[in-house]
């Protein structure tokens, strides 16, 4: 085979001559004129200099390809680059068959410079074809035009180089095929990053590049894996990307090697870095949930969700060849064996689950973590902040995604989030009747106006819990409506989660001016129910301390000052310092209409409905009464132990275990924190035994 030049600029390099009798150098009897341009250099009595001959050959090449690119390449603004008027070209393509008759006298190429000869040969089509190929990505037909290169002007120069003969027994044909072919995939593993960010435009480059691969063996895909892993890990698994990014990098990824490789073996071994990267990113299952529910943002993995032929994830992780359904009309036979043979070891075997998943997107991304409970816990968390903040009561998008994902993930995984949406449902049916109600009753001189969204705590992540007290006008309006809705649905009640809601208010501030009318000031603010219990005591009085606000609302008088600055921003009230505290009181009107703007709430002032410390600390309170039975059965375990006993026994229960070993050691160490447990330094949790 044609072997690769690291620094060969021209086509032969050695100064020694190829041709030898009986220690003399072979010497033309006579010359023609073309002869004689190669031997001028000659004197009497010296050795003919075979790299004249040879740099004539090479400057013939390279007016040939120059000819070549004129006549077959359409595009025409590097005419200019062609010099199409440069005389010593003409002259070199004019004297053509002298020159070879020349380059024939002086024996051709020798057998000990063949080797030489193919290197600086496969230096000049690398360099060629990397003009020719790269960053070509959309255009079908570039290595068909490689290939037509080389048939017109590669074939025929090398026939008549090395000579007709020695061209059919060294089977050069064959070589420069397989050359050919090798510098484009060398071309194309410099840009195997560009191939993926630019997919689906690159597909013709990508079908290409397989061909390729194909017509030199399996030679080039260890090296290909290795490339494509690098320029992953070196470009795209970093802080600075973005996991949304890396996502869609590896869907793309996904996709072009599906086209490249059927038996999923490049698959496995490229991605396995970004599958161990994804993992150990925090919010990598919260954005590709994002993403399967996003119609906006959501891109292909919305899309992936909505598939017509998508199957359920346990039916996509099963092996091809498993029996486990009776066969249906749309059967299809399993791939021939030569397309499941591996592309980097050969073997011929089954098409296990992970190339068969190779086709479903959402299942490769699931098996990043191995199980599905992750996904479902997080879509819980997601659905959670939307149905409450969801002031309409419309669940119908909701209701959509929620019957797709019940395809793909199971109705038993997700038949608490149909259970959450059915309770926004009823609170709309429940807060009409109430309303209904409360506004035929002959005492009531205004409508409603607390709309309540009742949830079934035990369907429902842990939501955020903080002590406060309403002031009580605010007060007197959710107990009327908790009565009603007492009366509804007795033997019931409600418990209102103080913090979180919406509260719509209209701020009106009034005084009178010189000539004693009555001059007022309106705005509304949407805020939060604590940011309008503060408010609220400033109809009491117009002066309040942060101290007295926090015995009157039972907050801490930090959280006081922080809610207050809400208040301030919106130019209702105004602050002082006193001492450690701080005064507020109610801002005149002139003072209120200058540089009046709304303000937005600050990141940290925005209530979040679900606490993700809590959820999942209620989670793990599930497991310590299961860890204390086997510790109480068994004696000291150590966490492997523990780990793999709650992965068999908590497996058919309500709350199936899915923690990882890292999550299970921090758990155990809180329980030994609270002295509940005690860790042997050979690392062997017990139970301990308090001192009486």
């Amino acid at each position: 085979r044609i072997h690769r030049a690291s620094n060969h600029s021209r086509l032969i390099t050695d100064t020694s001559p190829l041709i030898k009798s009986n220690g003399k150098a072979a010497t033309p009897p006579k010359k023609s004129p073309a002869q004689a341009k190669v031997g001028r250099s000659m004197r009497r009595g010296e050795r003919p200099h075979p790299n004249k001959g040879y740099d004539s050959m090479e400057a013939l090449l390279n007016a040939r390809q120059k000819q070549w690119r004129r006549e077959n390449m359409e595009d025409s603004m590097d005419m200019d680059d062609f010099e199409v008027d440069n005389r010593r070209e003409v002259e070199f393509i004019l004297d053509e068959d002298d020159m070879y008759q020349s380059l024939d006298v002086l024996g051709g190429v020798s057998i000990q410079h063949r080797r030489p000869f193919r290197e600086a040969l496969h230096s000049f089509m690398m360099g060629v074809i990397d003009e020719l190929v790269a960053g070509n990505f959309e255009e079908e037909g570039v290595l068909d035009r490689v290939l037509k290169w080389k048939n017109d002007v590669l074939t025929p120069w090398a026939q008549n180089v090395v000579g007709a003969e020695a061209f059919v027994q060294e089977q050069w044909e064959a070589q420069l095929e397989y050359a050919a072919s090798e510098c484009f995939v060398h071309v194309r593993m410099k840009e195997l990053f560009d191939l993926v960010t630019e997919y689906p435009d690159s597909l013709p480059a990508v079908r290409e590049l397989s061909v390729a691969l194909d017509r030199t063996g399996r030679l080039w895909y260890q090296q290909l894996a290795n490339e494509w892993r690098n320029a992953l890990m070196a470009r795209l698994l970093h802080p600075g990307a973005e996991t949304s990014q890396i996502i869609e990098v590896y869907i793309n990824t996904i996709k072009v090697l599906r086209e490249m490789d059927p038996s999923g073996e490049l698959l496995q071994v490229i991605t396995q870095p970004v599958r161990d990267y994804l993992k150990g990113r925090a919010d990598t299952i919260r954005c590709i949930i994002t993403s399967l529910t996003d119609e906006e943002n959501g891109g292909e993995l919305y899309e992936e969700l909505r598939r017509h032929d998508a199957k359920p994830l346990e039916e996509a992780q099963l092996d091809e060849e498993d029996e486990e359904e009776p066969p249906t009309f749309d059967w299809q036979p399993p791939p021939s064996i030569l397309k499941r043979r591996g592309v980097i070891t050969g073997q011929v075997g089954r098409v296990t689950s992970s190339s068969r998943r190779a086709g479903d997107i959402l299942a490769m991304l699931v098996g990043i973590y191995g199980s599905k409970d992750l996904f479902v816990n997080e879509y819980r968390i997601m659905l959670a902040d939307k149905l409450l903040g969801n002031l309409e009561y419309d669940t119908d998008k909701e209701v959509h995604n929620l019957e797709l994902l019940k395809l793909r993930f199971g109705e038993a995984a997700m038949r608490q989030c149909e259970v959450m949406i059915k309770d926004i449902d009823d609170s709309k049916r429940i807060h009409t009747n109430i309303h209904s109600t409360l506004g035929s009753n002959p005492g009531e001189n205004c409508s409603p106006v607390v709309d309540a969204a009742i949830v079934s705590h035990i369907f429902w992540p842990a939501l955020q819990k903080e002590e406060m007290k309403y002031h009580p006008s605010i007060k007197s309006k959710l107990d009327e409506f908790s009565t009603e809705y007492a009366k509804l649905k007795n033997p019931r009640k409600l418990v209102w989660v103080q913090q979180l809601g919406s509260v719509e208010l209209e701020v009106e501030a009034y005084e009178k001016d010189a000539d004693g009318n009555l001059v007022s000031h309106t705005k509304e603010v949407s805020c939060t129910p604590a940011h309008a219990s503060l408010l609220a005591h400033f109809e009491d009085k117009g002066d309040w301390t942060s101290e007295e606000l926090s015995q009157e609302t039972e907050m801490p008088e930090e959280l006081v000052q922080k809610r207050m600055g809400f208040w301030v921003n919106q130019r209702v009230v105004q602050s002082k310092r006193s001492g450690e505290s701080m005064v507020y009181n109610l801002i005149s009107v002139s003072e209120a209409d200058v540089n009046d703007q709304s303000f937005q709430h600050d990141e940290e002032d925005l209530e979040q409905v679900v606490s993700i410390g809590a959820h999942a600390e209620e989670e793990m309170k599930v497991y310590e009464s299961y860890i204390f039975g086997m510790l109480s059965n068994l004696g000291q375990l150590p966490l492997d132990r523990i780990h793999s006993m709650l992965k068999t026994f908590v497996a058919g229960s309500d709350h199936k275990y899915d923690k990882t070993p890292q999550q299970l050691a921090v758990f155990l160490q809180q329980l030994c924190k609270e002295e509940k447990l005690e860790c042997s330094p050979d690392g062997l949790y017990t139970i301990l035994k308090k001192r009486s």
